[in-house]
């Protein structure tokens, strides 16, 4: 895989979060590597602007690419999610080009909440809904009827495909994959075992069939790497990906 498609969640440096550690130093710790695509958590910022302005900072001086992964759904009670434009805001400051969120209770008949992303959206910001552990927000009928929804209304939006999330819901993820294929923007890699309940895992040697799904997107897509890891289970991981062939 060309190295160029792997994204970098900060997720990987959970313990490290979980300790006090700024996401600003854990992109720094992680830059050694040699990747320049990250993905940052808001739930991981510890709420001061001067962090997302250092963030821009670091973007320019190594010519990094964040993607912006927003824990919120895009409709809150029918409409869009008030804080939208904060999200938005918040990403421009720190230069993120694309944002993540989840569905949330959009019903089919909001399309003028639907048609109003145009208008808030700069155009160089790309926003895209992912699956995540809900059958409320991952069902792949309503993922589906949403895209349709907005392709036939011209709404610019994208789907991220979890790979690792299907399970949580009970859905088959070739399943999902084909269906959703049309709409996808980009990739979150993660494994999952069940021996013991659901654990979501580095994809090596995990139950989920990644060689397979990947090989199904298209070539230019992202690929992000997202759950605990080492440095060294990482390292070996990326070097997993970077000689998988498509």
């Amino acid at each position: 895989m060309n190295q160029s498609r792997i994204v970098i969640n900060t997720l990987v440096a959970q313990r490290a979060h979980e300790e006090g550690t700024s996401q600003l130093a854990i992109i720094k710790h992680l830059l050694p590597l040699g990747y320049r695509n990250f993905e940052l958590r808001r739930e991981y910022f510890n709420g001061n602007f001067a962090e997302l302005e250092e963030l821009a900072a670091l973007k320019l001086k190594y010519r990094l690419v964040y993607f912006y992964s927003i824990p919120e759904n895009l409709f809150v009670d029918g409409h869009l999610n008030i804080e939208l434009l904060q999200f938005i805001a918040e990403a421009r400051l720190m230069g993120a080009n694309y944002l993540k969120m989840t569905l949330g209770n959009f019903d089919g008949h909001n399309i003028n909440e639907l048609q109003r992303l145009n208008r808030l959206l700069p155009d160089s910001m790309q926003l895209n809904l992912e699956n995540d552990q809900s059958l409320a927000n991952a069902k792949i009928s309503r993922l589906v009827d949403f895209f349709r929804v907005a392709n036939e209304n011209n709404v610019q939006i994208g789907f991220v495909n979890d790979l690792g999330n299907w399970v949580y819901t009970k859905q088959d993820e070739q399943d999902a994959t084909r269906q959703l294929l049309p709409y996808t923007r980009y990739v979150h890699l993660k494994g999952y075992e069940t021996d013991n309940g659901i654990n979501t895992t580095s994809f090596v040697d995990s139950q989920l069939d990644w060689q397979k799904l990947l090989k199904q997107f298209a070539a230019h897509l992202p690929v992000a790497l997202e759950y605990p890891a080492t440095i060294d289970e990482l390292k070996n991981d990326l070097n997993v990906l970077n000689n998988f062939v498509i």
